[in-house]
């Protein structure tokens, strides 16, 4: 599996100067999927059976109705997002090795500098940052009801704007040629509102409790590696366009870590990254399987939907459609559907409707931050259930006003992003 996925990363990579790499790279990932599904665990694997059994289901329907997929369409299997999720993680090699600081503040002060250093950091390194900082806020391996909230609702907020997020790509990847420098604006002005409402709510309700709060200290060092990247990857984008930003993040991503290893030590750099390739990359293959089976799963509906004509009650993907595709893809969700699932099929059946790609990326990605904090099956909830023994079902309750704000608010950002884009 850490062959397999390593040859991924680079094809992608490749694909940037050889477009026609990422056939290589899809056929890598149906390879990777085929090997995943004899090495996930059970509940991984029941689920990527039942995509790729509904996936090859609709794509021989489609067939049987007339419909024939290119090779192009086939082996369109979410690589460019499994490659950027898997070359994302060879950060974790150069982020939290710093020693922990002593705090300046205390109080309310400490929680929105909390806060921040989650999100900043979980807008980059993503899970990692959970691990990272929820180990220096942990008490014998558990966490307060305050630091439970305030992990899961300023790291999920990431999903709204982050280009190193799994949302961003996938929405890109069923919205190809949508504009990121929107994306980031219009979702940077919902996490902005997100923050006032919620670390102000979590400070009036545990304002009994902040006396000795101190949380985590944030430090220009930690800020360095986040604020690079994104930088960078938004500086690529201006100079190359036309280019997808997951093999953009890609490229920044390995840069990046190839860069700060050898600094730090050229000795041991070729090292550490052999040994994330051989051990850190197959840890991801439950995640990664269940990507690549959604991939087999959207290019069956799309053959299916192509071949049918599929009667929509609307016309035309306007600002009140987007909004209500993303009620329905956050509900989808919350019932235990994982997002990438939701907006491959909602892609598929809106597909005639020739949805403006922004506008439907940002769909996608306010449905995937408002359900990852009040999803009690969520990717981020059952982490924080596994790591830190948190009542995941308890803190889905208590996020579900928190979804509404955003559910709400998401009917203003998307008309932002309609104007901007």
């Amino acid at each position: 599996m850490a062959l397999i996925l390593t040859a991924l990363v680079i094809t992608v990579g490749v694909s940037i100067a050889v477009p026609q790499a990422t056939l290589v790279a899809g056929a890598l990932t149906l390879l990777a999927a085929a090997v995943g599904l004899l090495i996930v665990r059970r509940v991984q694997l029941v689920i990527s059976l039942v995509l790729v059994g509904c996936g090859i289901a609709a794509l021989v329907a489609g067939l049987i109705l007339g419909h024939v997929p290119t090779v192009s369409e086939a082996l369109t299997v979410n690589q460019d997002l499994i490659g950027m999720l898997a070359s994302v993680s060879f950060l974790g090699l150069i982020t939290g090795t710093s020693p922990p600081r002593t705090p300046r503040f205390t109080g309310a002060k400490a929680v929105w500098r909390t806060a921040a250093a989650v999100h900043l950091l979980g807008s980059v390194i993503n899970i990692s940052a959970l691990n990272l900082i929820g180990g220096r806020l942990s008490v014998k391996g558990r966490l307060s009801r305050l630091n439970e909230l305030l992990l899961s609702r300023s790291f999920s907020a990431a999903a709204f704007w982050s280009p190193f997020w799994g949302a961003n790509a996938a929405a890109i990847a069923y919205a190809p040629g949508a504009k990121t420098n929107v994306l980031v604006v219009c979702g940077l002005t919902l996490t902005a509102a997100a923050f006032l409402y919620s670390i102000t709510a979590l400070v009036r309700r545990f304002r009994g409790e902040l006396d000795g709060y101190h949380g985590y200290a944030l430090s220009v060092s930690t800020l360095q590696v986040p604020i690079a990247l994104v930088v960078l990857v938004l500086t690529l984008h201006l100079l190359l366009p036309d280019v997808p930003i997951t093999r953009l993040v890609l490229l920044s991503a390995l840069g990046v870590t190839v860069i700060v290893l050898v600094a730090r030590s050229a000795r041991t750099a070729a090292d550490r990254l052999v040994s994330h390739m051989r051990f850190g990359l197959p840890g991801m293959t439950n995640e990664l399987t269940l990507f690549a089976a959604a991939g087999v799963l959207a290019i069956g509906l799309s053959s299916l939907f192509s071949a049918v004509q599929l009667a929509l009650p609307v016309t035309a993907f306007t600002v009140p459609v987007a909004w209500l595709a993303t009620i329905v893809m956050a509900l989808m969700s919350l019932i235990g559907v994982h997002p990438v699932i939701s907006i491959a099929a909602v892609a598929a059946v809106i597909a005639p409707l020739h949805p403006d790609p922004t506008l439907y990326a940002m769909c996608g990605m306010i449905a995937w931050g408002a359900s990852a904090a009040a999803g009690p099956i969520s990717g981020l909830n059952i982490f924080l259930n596994g790591r830190f023994q948190a009542d995941n079902f308890a803190i889905a309750r208590t996020n579900l006003l928190y979804l509404v704000l955003i559910l709400t608010l998401a009917g203003p950002v998307l008309m932002l992003c309609n104007l901007m884009s």
